[in-house]
């Protein structure tokens, strides 16, 4: 089923011819890395994530809800709405138990074995096997059974504690979440409760002191923070409420590279480089065999997120990935509570800098390439073999008609 961003493209050599009789075109910022309400978000929903992608100058926009494709058809037409560029994401884990026991880290500071992991250029509508829906169907399951234990834990603590609050699962799922209940929205629930009931900053300080049997370390009246700070305090592995995830939850790396092909996208590892912790983990600390250690197990894309990083090493993850032959995206996840830029910049507020926005823009339109040959019933991206040159033609061309169709759109009031 053709996808509905390209229902009215024309074929690959019209769209390229299309596109050399126009000026040369410069990179567009792109961020294919966003969560939305169908995981977790900073946004209120689909439409303020557009809408702020497209005020602050993000034409290619990607949608990366943890294991779930069920925001595609809002968030195209969203983007069709204000013009701007939908990319089809989704992010899962995967587990390496060999490596979690071994305490060897990947793109997790704090799990070793996890590995974040994410498929690009996904197929919209979302066409899969019957495998993989039930391996989603599973994942979704083992995650809800922890969500309501959580739950269950943290109201036997408010009994005790605070017993005016209680918390809902079926309550947070339909007023917080589209998607599954998890740890994030738990705490986003007991914060919203908390506040309800004691709005003035004097009486939450002293209920949270109850609550953590000790004082609130932050702003109380910050709602951000203090989401942070109740998971810390009471979610966390050692606390009140802390419940382990069930190995159900999780794929093993080759299991999530098959789940992403099998839905029509482009396997992509997700680098931390120096993020949260400011050191890599021992998987990543050598951007040489991190490459080789992808490139071996046939992921030939991969992805920043560079308000982490510090620009420097970002430059020099950037630079050996490129020399590799991998494919590179960029994104900022907003998947916290906390409202970032959209557009992808270094940590401290550095800007990227030419070379960088570059690199990423061509990943941008490789992914944008696989998504309208895909739609076509044609063959994108599969491997470094590829001729990428030529697909990141391809993109640039699909990126600069579907551009140009809303503008023309607009002029004929469409």
């Amino acid at each position: 089923m053709p996808s509905l961003a390209f229902k009215e493209f024309p074929d690959v050599g019209d769209l390229l011819d299309w596109r050399n009789q126009r000026p040369p075109q410069r990179p567009v910022p792109s961020n294919l890395h966003i969560h939305t309400p169908y995981s977790f978000s900073a946004f209120s929903d689909v439409n303020e994530a557009v809408r702020l992608a497209r005020e602050q100058g993000v034409l290619i926009l990607g949608i990366s809800d943890f294991n779930t494709t069920k925001g595609y058809e809002e968030f195209t037409e969203e983007c069709q709405s204000i013009g701007v560029f939908p990319a089809y994401c989704m992010e899962t884990i995967a587990l390496s138990v060999e490596d979690q026991k071994s305490g060897i880290r990947w793109n997790d500071p704090n799990n070793p074995g996890r590995i974040y992991f994410c498929g690009k250029g996904m197929q919209c509508p979302s066409q899969h096997s019957k495998y993989t829906q039930d391996t989603l169907h599973r994942i979704a399951d083992a995650l809800e059974r922890q969500s309501r234990q959580m739950i269950d834990r943290v109201n036997h603590h408010l009994k005790d504690t605070l017993p005016d609050i209680r918390l809902d699962y079926d309550h947070i799922r339909d007023t917080i979440t589209k998607g599954t209940v998890r740890e994030r929205h738990v705490a986003k629930a007991l914060q919203q409760a908390i506040s309800k009931i004691f709005p003035n900053a004097a009486e939450k300080a002293k209920a949270l002191k109850k609550l953590y049997g000790k004082e609130s370390q932050v702003d109380v009246m910050d709602d951000v923070a203090l989401q942070e700070e109740l998971r810390s305090n009471l979610l966390k592995a050692g606390k009140a409420a802390f419940v382990e995830e069930s190995p159900e939850a999780y794929l093993s790396f080759e299991e999530a590279r098959s789940l992403i092909l099998d839905m029509g996208g482009i396997p992509c590892y997700p680098v931390l480089a120096d993020g949260t912790r400011g050191v890599p983990t021992e998987i990543e600390r050598d951007p040489e065999a991190l490459c080789d250690e992808l490139l071996q197990r046939s992921i030939y894309c991969a992805e920043f997120i560079p308000i982490r990083n510090d620009i420097n090493l970002l430059r020099e993850y950037v630079s050996v990935f490129k020399r590799k032959g991998i494919v590179l995206t960029t994104g900022t996840e907003h998947n916290t509570p906390k409202m970032e830029p959209m557009v992808p910049g270094c940590r401290g507020g550095v800007d990227l800098d030419e070379t960088l926005k570059e690199a990423f823009w061509k990943g941008a339109c490789v992914v944008a390439a696989h998504q309208y040959l895909l739609s076509a019933g044609r063959t994108g991206f599969v491997d470094i073999n590829e001729d990428v040159k030529r697909l990141e033609s391809i993109g640039a061309a699909v990126i600069a008609y579907y551009l140009k169709e809303f503008k023309r759109g607009k002029e004929n009031g469409v």
